[in-house]
């Protein structure tokens, strides 16, 4: 069988019309399946097991950022130049079989010191099994980002989406069936998914090699290094706060005080996750509006972005609403501290919206994003260390949320220096002020109001905020983009 002619991947020949539905029911699936099988894995597993898995998936995280050396941003700017599909084929499979071999060095050293690692992690060396494994499942499925920007940023919403349901469909049932159903313990949490990503990535790499034969080059990888070396420190101190946050919980508190944070940050993360696939709408668009207006597309970039805004700090105030329900449903009472841990991290998640933009990436001043990356993680760790002595748990995402907003404050003044969004300032401080109140008042009823009290105000509080999109004509767009992407 013949393969298909080449096809040129640049941005102007991309689909326009590429669906967002795909890319919503990805996000929906991708959060509400893990935090469904929480009930189940929590009442299994004692918050110390539990803990001590989420300290081992945050060090395979840690591992995993490191071994992609940057490449992920740098594959995803680059994509855009390609001329034609043998240098796309060049660029994926260069920089894919470079990652996989650092990723390859990265877990043989985790083996070799499994038990070593253990012990710093998690105080104990009862877990270096776990440890090892969990590394990998988190090893195998990163390297699927790679293909799945490849989908993203042709516009194939639909493939993007599939194979991600997948991965996280088949984790979750493996998951669930070995800490359940086999009571193998916490390693269960890591095989389901190692075997589910495993599957996966070898569907992937066979359905796109016959589009793009495997091919390297010498060229691609230079280029990539070029721009993707400036990038390490900004990987490695960024995957650093990842696995910091844990271990000073774990180290103030215990193990199972992790259990707790990690529900009530997975919660909160459900509107990063949100935010994240809106993302995937408008940043082709963004870069689109950048390649082809320049220095004239700030204007159209501010206003496109307003209706997104919108989006993001409504799933935000959502979680957060409904942060008491929902992990009253996930976890028994021995998880303690999750509600005012999510409380606190959809702010964050909020504010990073303003960071997501890539200004500096577009300029290629991938130093300055480095360097601002750089403070920003010495900057939190020292933020959550503060809170995290005086208040555990909730002091560490305290912390975080304050860093979070310094610190994207600083990173939008300088991106604005470089390429300039015009913002529509007025609306979106309007929306940031709402959520923060919406969430204050709401927490603040926990200790003094009945529950039919508290309900009621969430729900006049969503009602209200759903009713400022109307006005505003932010709803038409968004559905606009959900229905067709553009």
């Amino acid at each position: 069988m013949t393969s298909p002619p080449p096809q040129s991947t640049r941005y102007s020949s991309i689909p326009r019309h590429s669906s967002a539905a795909w890319y919503l029911a990805s996000t929906a699936v991708g959060s509400a399946t893990p935090l469904l099988t929480l009930p189940i894995i929590t009442r299994v597993l004692e918050p110390e097991e539990f803990g001590a898995w989420v300290l081992a998936y945050a060090y395979g995280v840690f591992i995993s950022a490191l071994s992609n050396f940057g490449m992920v941003l740098v594959y995803e700017r680059s994509f855009f130049a390609t001329r034609d599909a043998a240098e796309s084929a060049a660029l994926l499979w260069t920089t894919l079989v470079f990652v996989a071999g650092l990723l390859t060095s990265a877990l043989v050293c985790t083996w070799i010191w499994r038990e070593t690692l253990s012990a710093w992690m998690m105080q104990t060396t009862s877990y270096s099994s776990l440890l090892f494994w969990t590394s990998c499942a988190v090893g195998v499925s990163n390297l699927k980002i790679y293909f799945l920007t490849y989908f993203r940023n042709r516009g194939e919403a639909r493939n993007y989406a599939i194979f991600s349901i997948d991965e996280v469909v088949l984790g979750a049932i493996g998951s669930v069936l070995l800490v359940a159903w086999f009571r193998v313990g916490p390693e269960g949490l890591a095989w389901g998914p190692l075997a589910a990503s495993t599957i996966v990535l070898s569907f992937l790499v066979a359905h796109i090699v016959r589009r793009l034969p495997v091919r390297l080059g010498a060229a691609q990888l230079k280029a990539s290094l070029w721009l993707g070396l400036p990038l390490l420190p900004r990987v490695f101190l960024a995957v650093f706060g990842q696995v910091f946050d844990k271990w000073l919980v774990g180290l103030v508190a215990s193990t199972g005080g992790v259990a707790g944070y990690a529900i009530g940050q997975r919660l909160a993360y459900v509107a990063f996750t949100i935010s994240t696939t809106l993302e995937n709408v408008f940043q082709p668009r963004t870069y689109r509006l950048m390649f082809d207006g320049g220095e004239s597309g700030g204007k159209d970039i501010g206003t496109m972005l307003t209706p997104f805004a919108y989006a993001t700090v409504g799933a935000a105030l959502a979680v957060g609403l409904a942060a008491e329900e929902v992990i009253a449903f996930l976890a028994p009472e021995s998880y303690a501290g999750a509600v005012a841990v999510t409380t606190v991290l959809v702010l964050h998640f909020a504010i990073l919206f303003f960071g997501k933009q890539p200004q500096l990436l577009y300029a290629k001043k991938t130093g300055v994003l480095s360097a601002l990356s750089s403070l920003g993680v010495l900057f939190n760790a020292a933020a959550m260390w503060f809170f995290a002595m005086r208040y555990g748990a909730v002091g560490a995402a305290i912390g975080t949320a304050v860093s979070g907003f310094l610190m994207t404050s600083l990173s939008v003044r300088v991106s604005q220096r470089y390429y300039r969004i015009e913002y529509e300032r007025k609306m979106l401080m309007l929306l940031y002020a709402y959520l923060v109140l919406a969430l204050a008042v709401t927490y603040l009823l926990q200790a003094a109001a009945e529950y039919p009290v508290r309900f009621s105000a969430k729900f006049v509080f969503l009602a209200a905020y759903l009713w400022i999109g109307h006005v505003f004509r932010w709803w038409a767009p968004l559905i606009r983009y959900a229905r067709r992407g553009g």
